[in-house]
């Protein structure tokens, strides 16, 4: 349970906390001006600017102080929306080619940690994707089946047998082994690509929330308590936190919250002995439960919905806790030490989506599979910017449509979560 010392700060911080950045005057112009320092942003930074650009990237707080330092640091190749929804949405080709660019952005993702040499505990650790009903294995047999003979998804489904290999509990019902999936540390990967950036050149600014923007002629002139800031080509990336000086975007993606605790520090081999194969382990009931060893093998990082909507962190980590310990029994008496929480972007088809939109390029909507996804699509926002046709992706197909009766304030979120713990209490 919680400790009465826990900390409501990201674990992953005790490495590689945000760092404040020095006052720094905000430049007149640049060529591409980059909203959020996360990891879309940085990325779309460092293409840009070793492409010649003068790039300035504009972050409400301190670089790394959002999600993409406040995730699970798992590394997969796979969207929210399942093959049977996007081809009953798209059509079977359309959705073949969707999850096509998951794999694509998992070994961008993995070539740019080898290519840059960041340090940030990267491992082809493979993930499990456990089956919390019968018929969640079924479909996920189907069509591990289908994506392995069409786009050539490496996958191996595990039956509830033989599952003890990977997760030690009987609550799953198998479930599917993705062997290329990987494991990081969010937080100093983004210190990585923080500083591969600064060194091609991109400026980042910290303490600079865009306040309003406007067009005049071909540039646009984006708003800061800093100053005014002219640049030929705007970025959008701030996924969760996406806020009204964009507005027809905020109305295509709901924050919600994700919840995380780290326990105390235990002997590595107990840990181990939760998860045998060392994986991350994700799970397909509406909680969404998904965990993992730390990088030191000394602690389960545990996380998951605890709501749909922010509540206390206290009440958060109880309610994982409980989730944990629903799990692992053994579990129950470890304290937690760390409770902490994220916001995540949601889209209508759960896919993430790329282009322009009132004049300005954006890279969101990753809900809540992004860290492989968002490096890649903050590139290929990069290349659209610069008029490259290499930035063209499948997803620019996709239709990016707002949600109904929806300006930006999720006030159906708790709602919402009533539905959705409905949906794992009467077995869906």
């Amino acid at each position: 349970m919680p400790g009465e010392d826990i900390r409501f700060d990201p674990w992953w911080w005790e490495a590689a906390p945000p760092v404040p950045q020095a006052e720094a005057p905000l430049p007149a112009t640049a060529d591409v001006a980059i909203v959020g320092a996360g990891f879309t942003g940085l990325s779309a930074a460092l293409t840009a600017a070793r492409a010649g650009r003068r790039v300035a990237v504009l972050e409400a707080g301190e670089p790394g102080s959002g999600a993409s330092t406040r995730n699970g640091g798992m590394a997969g190749s796979g969207h929210k929306a399942a093959y049977g929804q996007l081809s009953r949405r798209y059509g079977k080709k359309a959705a073949l080619d969707f999850l096509g660019v998951g794999i694509a952005a998992l070994e961008f993702t993995a070539g740019l940690i080898e290519r840059e040499g960041i340090e940030c505990h990267f491992t082809r650790s493979g993930r499990f994707r456990a089956a919390w009903r019968p018929a969640h294995y079924e479909t996920m047999a189907r069509e591990t089946d289908l994506l392995a003979r069409e786009i050539g998804l490496e996958a191996e489904m595990v039956p509830r047998a033989e599952q003890g290999r990977e997760v030690a509990t009987d609550v799953y019902h198998g479930g599917c082994l993705y062997p290329r999936h990987g494991s990081l540390h969010p937080a100093l990967f983004h210190r990585g690509l923080l500083d591969r950036a600064e060194g091609a050149g991109a400026r980042v600014f910290a303490r600079s929330p865009v306040t309003g923007m406007r067009r005049d002629g071909n540039r646009l002139i984006l708003r800061t308590p800093r100053g005014t800031l002219a640049a030929s080509d705007v970025i959008i990336a701030t996924n969760g936190y996406t806020g009204g000086i964009t507005p027809g975007l905020r109305r295509r993606v709901i924050p919600i919250p994700s919840f995380i605790i780290a326990t105390e520090e235990l002997p590595a081999e107990r840990i181990r002995a939760l998860i045998p194969g060392g994986r991350m382990i994700v799970d397909t009931r509406a909680a969404h439960c998904y965990y993992r060893a730390s990088p030191d093998g000394r602690r389960l990082l545990f996380g998951g919905r605890a709501a749909l909507h922010p509540i206390d962190l206290r009440l958060g980590a109880k309610r994982l806790h409980a989730l944990m310990s629903g799990i692992f029994p053994q579990m129950a008496g470890v304290a937690v030490t760390h409770s902490w929480t994220g916001f995540v972007a949601y889209t209508r088809d759960r896919l993430p989506h790329l282009g322009k939109l009132d004049g300005v390029h954006y890279a969101l909507g990753y809900s809540g599979s992004g860290v492989a996804m968002a490096p890649y699509l903050g590139h290929k926002a990069a290349l659209k910017a610069l008029g490259s046709d290499e930035g063209r992706t499948p997803l620019d197909d996709a239709r990016f449509a707002a949600f109904p009766l929806y300006t930006g304030r999720p006030w159906f979120l708790p709602l919402a979560n009533l539905w959705f713990r409905a949906m794992d209490a009467f077995g869906y």
